[in-house]
């Protein structure tokens, strides 16, 4: 029989994969993309996901075939916070066995049809599995835009109103719009259908932290487009965004790390915007940012850092993260050991230094020495690794250049206030 047969082949492909033992994993994981890749195996599995399979339209054969691509294309790729963490400068580690290799092949294959079609698949398990292996295949702009062509937006947004999705599928959809509304057209799309009240209510008001973590990071890339920036705000957004972070006293949330980090994120690009910097002052979201410089997460630290320097291009948003101690905060993480965080709180720094209060704040606390000897330091940093080839040769010089923006807005301030 060709359905037993085909899916004992799939899932033995799949399991080659899986059970690789612990230092030898990416090892097979490359000879599996090898042979699909190479030995033309991967056309063989995409037609397993359409009309002309051989074995029929079977749900268990299209999950492992789904779940098969999702491992060909670099399943930890697909993970948010790698994606934020290399669009912010810092390279990305999980995309180094191949991985694009065969995401290329699936895509010139006509691969994302298939994928996209199975959003709307009857068994649930499946689209969930359709929407994870998106998620892994949308890291390049065209193949985003092409996602967008092919209508997968709408049914991505679908997919997360289902009634009778269980939070994992809610999940992977969410988890597939944080990486295709990266492209401008598919935020437009999202506009067009009124997206931002599923991201919302589906999303950001679930139950589970991974489906909050992931829809926040999706709100992120989405609100870089006017309209459903306005939506967020006609939403209450800013407020749900705010309660999320669990850092004011009243709280009744459990504190969750990775949301605070896509919710510091959302909140650092919805700054941009005057009236969100005033809407996140007013309700108390500078308090919230604030207090999440403590956690002991640097990834919460840098995205909450950045936040609060976007939200610093305001004169009463600067005198209110100086009031309460946003000086003295940024000046204690300068030498946290995260180059990262260090390089935010430069960022933040830099702004609130225009303040008067807080240039006060600067001299006082030890700002001036803790930015000299960091100078200093990453200096020497950044000219030995300019006789390597190492990868962080760009990232200490963009250290550096953090510091050296912060001194010269400390100079140019103290210019106009000769007493400091």
């Amino acid at each position: 029989p060709e359905q037993p047969v085909t899916l004992s082949a799939a899932k033995a492909l799949y399991q080659f994969a899986k059970d690789g033992g612990e230092g030898n994993e990416p090892e097979i994981i490359m000879h599996l993309r090898g042979a699909l890749g190479d030995g033309g195996g991967i056309p063989v599995v995409i037609k397993l996901l359409t009309k002309e399979a051989w074995c029929g339209a079977d749900f268990e054969v299209q999950a492992v075939c789904l779940n098969i691509l999702s491992r060909c294309a670099g399943e930890a790729v697909a993970d948010g916070r790698l994606i934020l963490r290399k669009r912010n400068g810092e390279s990305c580690q999980a995309d180094k066995n191949g991985e694009e290799k065969c995401r290329l092949k699936t895509v010139e294959l006509g691969g994302l049809k298939p994928m996209v079609e199975h959003l709307k698949s009857e068994e649930l398990d499946v689209a969930g599995k359709a929407a994870y292996c998106i998620a892994c295949h949308a890291l390049d702009s065209p193949v985003r835009l092409g996602i967008h062509i092919l209508g997968g937006v709408a049914l991505l947004l679908q997919l997360m109103s289902n009634k009778n999705a269980d939070d994992g599928v809610v999940n992977q959809a969410a988890l597939a719009l944080s990486t295709v509304l990266q492209h401008v057209e598919a935020k437009d799309e999202l506009y067009r259908l009124k997206g931002m009240k599923v991201l919302i209510d589906q999303g950001l008001m679930s139950d589970s932290v991974d489906v909050q973590e992931n829809a926040a990071r999706a709100l992120a890339y989405a609100i870089e487009q006017e309209g459903n920036l306005k939506d967020l705000r006609r939403l209450e957004g800013i407020d749900k965004l705010i309660e999320m972070l669990a850092a004011l006293p009243d709280t009744d949330r459990v504190p969750n790390d990775k949301v605070r980090q896509s919710v510091s994120f959302a909140l650092s690009l919805s700054a941009f915007d005057s009236e969100c910097r005033t809407e996140i002052r007013m309700k108390e979201g500078l308090r919230a940012l604030s207090n999440c410089l403590a956690s002991e997460e640097a990834r919460v630290q840098e995205e909450a850092l950045m936040a609060l320097a976007n939200c610093a291009f305001d004169i009463p948003c600067k005198q209110t993260i100086g009031a309460l101690g946003g000086m003295k905060n940024g000046i204690g993480l300068l030498s946290n050991g995260e180059l990262s965080v260090v390089a935010n709180a430069c960022v933040a720094l830099s702004r609130l230094v225009f303040d008067f209060m807080s240039g006060l704040d600067f001299v006082e606390e030890g700002g001036v020495g803790q930015v000299l000897h960091g100078h200093c330091i990453l200096h020497s940093v950044h000219l030995t690794f300019c006789f390597s080839f190492s990868s962080s040769v760009s990232y200490g010089g963009s250290m550096l250049s953090s510091l050296c923006l912060l001194y010269f807005e400390f100079e140019c301030h103290r210019s106009f206030c000769p007493t400091i």
